[in-house]
């Protein structure tokens, strides 16, 4: 097992893991870090629970996390990363990710990617809670059976593109506030459940959605209070 807790400012950092069982946790302050991370095997970890995950903060950030194999996880809390570029690939089954995204600060012109390949993997992703937690550019990719995406964002000008292709899919999504939500979905398989919530008081949400699928549930709430 391996364990690495660091505090860096401005830097280049790249790990490289093989096998299993190997643990990641990072702590991050500062500007223009670029992180890569390529974990190879099984039950990898680059953060585990709430008490122990990747914290990262600061500006025009490189992010590139890489997981190949099964049952691994990526856990983490970007306090702060405007203008930074996250880059989450994995490619196995039964994988978990979690992400809070701007619980305390800006997000803005931030680009956020994930891909997915494989089975039975769950990602969740919360951007919010912050008023100055504005929206990011969010872009997922899911190939494969049993996915489950749950993404909540709480702030302004949350832009979202996924394709999704395979059987038995679940995505879910929630957006509240005065602001401009904006989802495009592209879906191919059967029997995929996608669920769209978008709640905004005074501007415009927008959902687009384009689907190639069979025995398939598509729920679209839009409305100023409510859904």
């Amino acid at each position: 097992m391996k364990k690495i807790i660091g505090l860096f400012a401005i830097c280049l950092i790249s790990f490289t893991a093989f096998a299993g069982n190997n643990d990641l946790y990072i702590s991050q302050t500062g500007t223009g870090l670029t992180l890569t991370v390529d974990q190879i095997g099984a039950t990898n970890r680059v953060g585990t629970a709430a008490n122990a995950r990747v914290t990262l903060s600061g500006t025009s950030m490189v992010l590139d996390i890489d997981q190949i194999g099964d049952s691994n996880t990526f856990i983490a809390s970007i306090l702060q990363g405007n203008s930074s570029s996250w880059d989450w690939i994995v490619t196995g089954d039964s994988n978990i990710g979690t992400l809070g995204v701007g619980a305390s600060a800006d997000v803005a012109g931030s680009d956020f990617d994930f891909a997915a390949t494989g089975g039975s993997n769950t990602f969740t992703w919360t951007q919010g809670a912050a008023a100055t937690a504005t929206g990011a550019n969010n872009d997922w990719v899911i190939q494969g059976t049993s996915n489950t995406y749950t993404g909540t964002c709480e702030v302004v000008g949350c832009i979202n593109n996924w394709a999704v292709t395979g059987n038995s899919n679940q995505i879910t999504t929630t957006q509240t506030g005065s602001a401009d939500h904006d989802i495009t979905v592209a879906l191919t398989g059967s029997s995929n459940t996608v669920t769209i919530d978008q709640t905004d008081t005074s501007s415009t949400n927008v959902a687009n959605i384009i689907s190639t699928t069979s025995s398939g549930t598509i729920n679209v709430d839009q409305c100023a209070s409510g859904c």
